[in-house]
């Protein structure tokens, strides 16, 4: 029994240094940023602006801004957790054929941006980057259009709920972090995560526009259920994008898929600013 028990007590002790440790290490377990930039706009040969911002707290944001002169729309891509935009410019591309502008940017800490990344942080570089629109390029608030993917997703409504935008458009998004918790460590209790990112809260406002979800069956990281869920909250106009793929490739496998949605998309917000 002795020996039963102070196996027992080991155990323990393991499990208590491990989870101390995944608190500590949480920022890199969750926020994974890439400093270096493997392409630029003009190595693949899109055109596309430098675009800097600066944050209420002094750090400066860097972005690529992708003119599209066939549409007075902007889209804002807030991006996953690791990388940095050189990573996504396939993106960039299908949103430009969608018929729209695109800027996309790097939170704090994340590719040329300056800083740490944290959450309060990640969400005043995309209130900065909605700011800097409207004075460097003249957009209107219902001009601009965010789309918020995986992480992203979270401080992408976060920035629809803070501003009263043209849309909102979220891909394999989670409903918060916690959730997550559960999901990925479900032997680690969810109230060891620092962070909140409760994407669900900031979708109970009220809004003028549709909000179209899209999310993987296949996601092996971001559960469908999480798609299903945010989708659920939403109040009517909204719509569901079935993907194909998982988490990390969904966008490859269904990008004739993505950018028909987001063609439907961009004409539906443009008939209710014509109302």
């Amino acid at each position: 029994m002795r020996s039963f028990m102070s196996v027992i007590a080991t155990l323990i002790g393991i499990y208590m240094v491990l989870m101390g440790l995944m608190y500590l290490f949480q920022d890199k377990l969750l926020f994974m940023p890439f400093s270096e930039m493997v392409q630029t706009p003009a190595s693949v040969g899109m055109d596309a602006d430098d675009f800097w911002v600066e944050t209420n707290d002094g750090v400066r944001i860097h972005g690529w801004y992708f003119p599209n002169e066939r549409s007075e729309y902007v889209i804002v891509l807030s991006h996953g957790n690791a990388g940095n935009i050189s990573y996504r410019l396939e993106i960039a591309g299908t949103l430009l054929r969608s018929g729209a502008a695109v800027l996309m940017y790097d939170y704090r800490g994340y590719g040329k941006s300056e800083g740490s990344p944290t959450e309060t942080g990640l969400y005043s570089d995309v209130f900065a980057v909605i700011e800097g629109l409207q004075d460097q390029k003249e957009y209107k608030p219902n001009q601009i259009i965010m789309y918020g993917r995986s992480l992203g997703g979270a401080v992408a409504a976060r920035a629809a709920a803070e501003y009263k935008l043209g849309g909102l458009v979220l891909d394999s998004a989670f409903k918060n972090l916690r959730a997550m918790v559960r999901d990925v460590y479900p032997f680690v209790p969810s109230k060891l995560a620092k962070y909140d990112f409760p994407t669900e809260r900031f979708l109970r406002v009220e809004r003028n526009y549709p909000v179209m979800v899209m999310h993987s069956p296949q996601d092996e990281i971001v559960g469908f259920h999480h798609g299903e869920y945010l989708y659920e909250l939403l109040d009517e106009p909204k719509r569901f994008v079935e993907l194909r793929g998982g988490h990390n490739d969904n966008f490859m496998l269904s990008k004739d898929l993505i950018e028909k949605n987001w063609t439907w998309y961009l004409e539906e917000i443009s008939k209710g600013d014509e109302d």
